[in-house]
């Protein structure tokens, strides 16, 4: 009873809220109101109140409802824009059995009232026709829908079997496309080692040269050395020769002159020691140089002079010293200078085969290369060979 008297309440006040809306009219509401009292809830009535549709069609969703119609065939009426003809031809081979599929099939066609009811009644008489015929031979029936359950399952394996080989070749192609992108990374790899190996071998070679001028730079070190060692040692030599000469040409003492003061005694005799004059050739090089004021060539001159003894001695020592400070002069200059190891090979063999200091600086200075410094050589050795 409680219940009752509360569906009641909440039913008027659903009438009342339709009424206030103003949006139905007074037949609408009254149909509304009827199915609530016939036993339809608010939610049936709402299928045909939430569709822009006339009330006729209105009329025939309620009718259909009150016989029972499933709510979903409600909905397939009210989705689709229908005249009241058209539902009430749906409505009517629905009740005479059509599916509600085959129901949707025909309706979304867009066919008029009449189009319906002839497919509607096509549809009808197979299904009688097939009714029909299983009274009459069950078996065949059975035999027929076994044959159609079988080429269902045939459907559904192949189905199946497109499935996996739809699965397979996006598997393939995933595999495909990782390949290539493999290939093009081991590709780039390659190329990045064959280029690092290349930066390998060059540096590998670069490293080797470095090492080997550095063993040529320290032969050369080690050679110049040697070359230094040796001159001073004959150096030393020529002063030790030079000393005992001295000591030979030292004139002997009177002892009458022995009064005479000190001040105007000289060291050396200055009669010659032998019969003949001590002759000493001195050589001058005059340089020649072209209309731009390059030296193109150097000339000897020669010239002699007659020496006594004691000045032999002397030119002597002062050669010796000249020697001396020139050949240091040239080894720092050779130190401070930008020779490569085939040049400097080169003014070993310049000194060796005689070159004056003058021809040695300017060999040093100019800094031509070690091919044309050995012409160069050759080309002093041949002259200073030469009688002038």
């Amino acid at each position: 009873m409680e219940r009752s008297l509360e569906d009641s309440i909440k039913n008027k006040t659903y009438i009342d809220n339709l009424r206030s809306a103003a949006k139905y009219s007074k037949e609408v509401i009254d149909l509304v109101e009827a199915d609530i009292e016939y036993g339809l809830t608010m939610e049936q009535t709402k299928l045909y109140l939430k569709r822009e549709i006339n009330f006729p069609q209105m009329k025939l969703l309620s009718q259909c409802l009150r016989k029972g119609a499933d709510e979903a065939f409600i909905e397939l009426l009210t989705k689709y824009d229908m005249s009241g003809y058209q539902i009430q031809v749906a409505i009517e081979f629905m009740e005479k059995g059509i599916s509600m599929e085959n129901i949707e099939t025909v309706i979304a066609k867009g066919e008029n009232p009449l189009a319906m009811r002839k497919s509607f009644q096509t549809m009808l008489d197979k299904v009688k026709q097939i009714q029909a015929n299983s009274d009459v031979s069950p078996d065949y029936v059975k035999g027929l829908v076994k044959q159609i359950e079988e080429a269902v399952a045939k459907i559904q394996f192949q189905e199946e079997r497109y499935d996996e080989l739809n699965k397979k070749l996006k598997v393939f192609e995933n595999s495909k496309k990782d390949e290539e992108v493999h290939k093009g990374l081991v590709k780039k790899l390659e190329d990045t080692e064959a280029e690092l190996s290349g930066q390998q071998d060059q540096l590998n070679r670069a490293n080797a040269t470095i090492a080997r001028l550095r063993e040529q730079i320290d032969e050369k070190e080690k050679e110049m050395e040697k070359m230094q060692n040796r001159i001073d040692t004959l150096e030393d030599k020529l002063l030790e020769k030079a000393a005992g000469a001295t000591v030979k040409q030292k004139a002997p003492e009177k002892p009458e002159e022995s009064k005479e003061p000190l001040g105007n005694q000289t060291v050396f005799d200055e009669k010659p020691v032998a019969e003949r004059p001590y002759q000493i050739p001195v050589f001058y090089q005059l340089p020649v140089v072209d209309a731009n004021g390059r030296v193109i060539q150097h000339v000897q001159v020669e010239r002699t002079v007659r020496k006594s003894n004691t000045g032999a001695f002397t030119g002597l020592l002062g050669k010796l010293g000249f020697m001396k400070k020139s050949r240091q002069d040239i080894v720092k200059l050779l130190a401070s200078g930008d020779l490569v190891p085939a040049q400097l090979v080169q003014i070993r063999s310049a000194i060796e085969k005689g070159l004056t200091e003058s021809q040695l600086v300017e060999l040093i200075n100019n800094n031509v290369s070690a091919e044309k410094m050995k012409e160069i050589i050759d080309i002093a050795v041949l002259e200073n060979s030469m009688d002038y």
